[in-house]
């Protein structure tokens, strides 16, 4: 018997248990997913590039797992890198992408039976199926590496070669679309190339595509300009190129920028499905009309969508979607098939253990021994903690805390108190850099312990080089000053005054960028490194644009300054760096300080403030003003401490945050 589980949809505060079966596991779909495999029933099949498949009867129902692969999501199949699973019909599926088995990757997984068989069926060449297409009366097109045409006009069951479309080397297409008569289709390549066909693949057209038409620039011709997708509905042709979708009458190819949507599918009606940049949906009709507008929008941003019984389906990393003018309707992904894992954070409260997954509260069952989800809220749990006699979470800004009442299942906002520690009297304080990869861990530490009215480097813990030119002795004063500093920074914001900037640092600046710019003239943009600080997005940066940031930096608001000292680079390495700073209390309790970002902001901003389990976000100036100061600035990186540095990381993020709204 099937289990029905209940739909949802969209709602924001207050924050209460979502209606649902509390032992049921979330599913944790491994791998990349392009696209979403819709029945004519409306079963909803997905296949990653991890080699998993995963299915569900309908939106609303279990979600199981398919012919291949695991649910568990650290799973990754061997030689099957699945792009998509396609419905001919109710019972005929064809799983596409890069299949090798005994060295070879000419067949596609085929199934006449809804999925209970498969069989490899040989399409031709050997070829890593990057594209394909398949319409309603049984015909498929695909293409991969091989660079040639892959045809079949019976579901899959026999293929045919057509040549290349044109004399380009290594001519990949990444989308393929063909219109209702069976004749006229786009494809689209990795390298922009974009060709139009009017009778099957006999002859070849090649179309301007917007960066040929000159509708956007690259940044830099490291930038594959790939065509992600192409659609034909009525009289236009809509595409993405490297993120950016535009429209043209197909008659009179003319590209027009269409910035507001991020995604789009075309129904069998050819009606227009577009998602937007606020995550609403669109509808337009083969005349390019708006004719519907939704009032409601996706929670995250799509990770696939598709198109059946001219519904949108579409795939988010929680939830999936069905959308059309009348429904909008949103299930969350659950199955039956695996128990609630173990979850990696757990805090003990009022007798009862509880852990914490993304949005979910977790309690842990002692008579069946296993993990429910005791409530779910609409926030991304990014910590817990006991503070005040109350379990206090927070969410993913580390800045918004929330009380858990566990009697009513709901959550409260909480207000911390406006000083956290400045009234504790300081023992010992540390100094830490350390990093930590695949084949190698160093630790540098520096101690000082209190001694009457000063504090002394601890001479166990002293090394002859790690901040060798820092004070030996530091007054309590300027101790305490760094803790009331760090206490108030949850209250405060950047602000120039905190910089010190001078119009010789401006001009010093403006030196700097027509330097950085006639050398990336002569030698092109810097390759990917975590060494050098000062990176720009392209040849084609706006250079001038940095410039006049500087010149205008006092006319801008406090907000603006403020978020550029928020931005964080992200660890994209196996390789763990951080700065740390250890303070311990007379009572025993600990105040950790710690930046462990790939690439330093300004003077390490934003930091993580962790007091006995409590932790908030800072973006102190001040704090790291006087930590640079003690150390005689041998604790930061040289770049990350000069004030050039602060006007770059200013001027770049507003200039990241203009190319974004393009």
């Amino acid at each position: 018997m099937r289990k029905i589980l209940p739909i949802l949809t969209i709602f924001i505060l207050p924050l209460t248990v979502f209606g649902q079966e509390e032992y049921l596991s979330r599913l944790s779909i491994s791998g990349g997913v392009s696209e979403l495999g819709v029945s004519p029933t409306e079963e909803i099949w997905v296949a990653t590039k991890a080699g998993n498949i995963y299915y569900t009867k309908q939106i609303g129902e279990l979600w199981h797992i398919g012919p291949y692969g695991s649910l568990d999501p650290y799973n990754f199949s061997s030689g099957k890198t699945f792009e998509r699973v396609n419905f001919f019909s109710e019972d005929t599926l064809m799983i596409s992408g890069f299949i090798q088995e005994g060295g070879k990757q000419d067949f596609v997984f085929w199934s006449g039976n809804h999925g209970k068989n498969w069989e490899k069926v040989k399409f031709g060449k050997s070829s890593w199926i990057d594209a394909a297409y398949i319409n309603n009366n049984g015909k498929a097109w695909m293409s991969g590496n091989s660079q040639l045409i892959y045809y079949s006009e019976n579901s899959g069951i026999n293929w045919k070669s057509f040549d290349k479309a044109g004399n380009e080397n290594a001519l990949r297409f990444s989308t393929i679309h063909f219109a209702k008569d069976e004749q006229t289709g786009l494809f689209g390549s990795f390298w922009n190339v974009l060709y139009k066909t009017t009778d099957n693949c006999q002859s070849w057209e090649k179309l301007p595509t917007p960066l040929s038409q000159g509708k956007y620039e690259r940044l830099s011709k490291e930038d594959r300009p790939d065509i992600r997708k192409i659609r034909i509905f009525g009289s236009y042709y809509i595409i993405n190129q490297q993120g950016r979708v535009f429209i043209t009458k197909s008659n009179s190819i003319d590209w027009t920028y269409l910035p507001e949507v991020i995604d789009f599918e075309v129904s069998e009606n050819e009606n227009l499905f577009t998602i937007n940049q606020d995550l609403s949906t669109s509808l337009y009709n083969i005349n390019f009309i708006k004719t519907w507008q939704s009032s409601k929008s996706l929670e995250n941003n799509p990770r696939a969508i598709g198109i059946r019984n001219n519904n949108l389906f579409v795939l988010t990393f929680e939830s999936i979607y069905k959308i059309n003018r009348d429904e909008f309707i949103v299930s969350q992904l659950f199955t039956d098939e695996i128990p609630i894992q173990e979850p990696y954070f757990k805090l003990s409260f009022e007798g009862e253990e509880y852990g914490f997954e993304n949005k979910d509260i977790l309690r842990f069952d002692k008579k069946k021994k296993q993990w429910y989800r005791f409530m779910t809220v609409d926030f991304s749990i990014a910590n817990a903690t006991l503070f005040d006699d109350k379990m206090i979470l927070a969410d993913r800004s580390l800045n918004k805390y929330y009380a858990l009442d566990y009697i009513q299942k709901s959550v409260n906002q909480y207000n911390l108190p406006k000083s956290l520690f400045s009234d504790l009297d300081v023992k010992e304080f540390h100094f830490e850099n350390g990093s930590q990869g695949c084949f190698h861990s160093d630790n540098s530490l520096r101690t000082y312990i209190k001694k009457g009215d000063k504090y002394e480097v601890d001479k166990k813990t002293k090394s002859s080089k790690y901040l060798s030119r820092a004070d030996n002795e530091i007054e309590v004063a300027k101790i305490e000053r760094i803790i009331n500093v760090i206490d108030k920074s949850r209250f405060s914001n950047v602000s120039l005054t905190d910089l010190n900037i001078t119009e010789n640092d401006i001009n010093e600046f403006k030196k700097f960028i027509d330097k950085e710019e006639q050398r990336i003239n002569k030698s092109g943009i810097d390759r990917f490194d975590f060494e050098n600080l000062y990176t720009f997005p392209g040849e084609k940066t706006d250079f001038n644009f940095y410039k006049s940031v500087a010149d205008s930096l006092f006319t801008l608001s406090d907000e603006e300054i403020n978020n550029a000292f928020w931005q964080s680079y992200g660890n994209w390495s196996t390789t763990t760096d951080w700065r740390r700073i250890i303070i311990v209390f007379q009572n025993g309790n600990k105040l950790i300080v710690e930046n462990s970002d790939d690439k330093p902001n300004y003077l390490y901003t934003p930091w993580i403030v962790d007091f006995e389990g409590l932790k908030f976000r800072t973006n102190s100036i001040l704090f790291g003003q006087q930590i640079d100061e003690i150390t005689n600035g041998q604790f930061f990186n040289e770049v990350a401490r000069d004030k050039n540095y602060a006007i770059f990381k200013i001027a770049d993020y507003l200039y990241k945050k203009k190319l974004n709204e393009k």
